[in-house]
């Protein structure tokens, strides 16, 4: 039992001298320091990318994906990236993003190319579509406040 006590008071008088909060302080530090270096990173190569760029990121879970950059925000990052057998559009923080590499297109699949080309095709499809029905509807019912005259 003196042992017990014993071993006990040495650790209480060592904790107690050295301090358990120093070195939780300084683990802290450092990962603080490590956070904003890798967010520092990351955002200097999103400012050398444009939309339309093709990059890979790897997020902090260490899920790499390859994507192409829709929008940059100083928050976060809206990319279209293949998932499955469809294209979606994610939006992404930056905390997140533990590296963010610009590629070339001919670097990604061929599966995500098509893909994100048919999207995009499709999209400029639905857009011309739009316009040339306001266009008809325009042409047909031209009852503007003018003509009531």
């Amino acid at each position: 039992m003196r042992r017990v006590f014993t071993v006990l008071l040495i650790a209480t008088l060592t904790t107690m001298m050295i301090g358990i909060d120093r070195t939780s302080w300084a683990s802290q530090d450092r990962d603080h320091q490590k956070r904003e270096k890798q967010r520092a990173a990351v955002t200097k190569a999103l400012g050398e990318m444009t939309r339309g760029s093709t990059a890979t990121i790897e997020r902090q879970d260490g899920q790499k994906i390859d994507v192409v950059i829709q929008e940059i925000t100083p928050d976060a990052v809206t990319v279209m990236r293949q998932q499955q057998d469809h294209v979606v559009t994610e939006t992404i923080p930056v905390a997140d993003i533990a590296k963010i590499k610009k590629t070339s297109a001919e670097k990604m699949s061929k599966t995500s190319k098509v893909l994100i080309a048919t999207a995009v095709a499709f999209g400029v499809l639905v857009v011309a579509a739009l316009a040339s029905c306001a266009s008809a509807t325009y042409a047909d019912h031209p009852g503007t406040p003018e003509s009531a005259h």
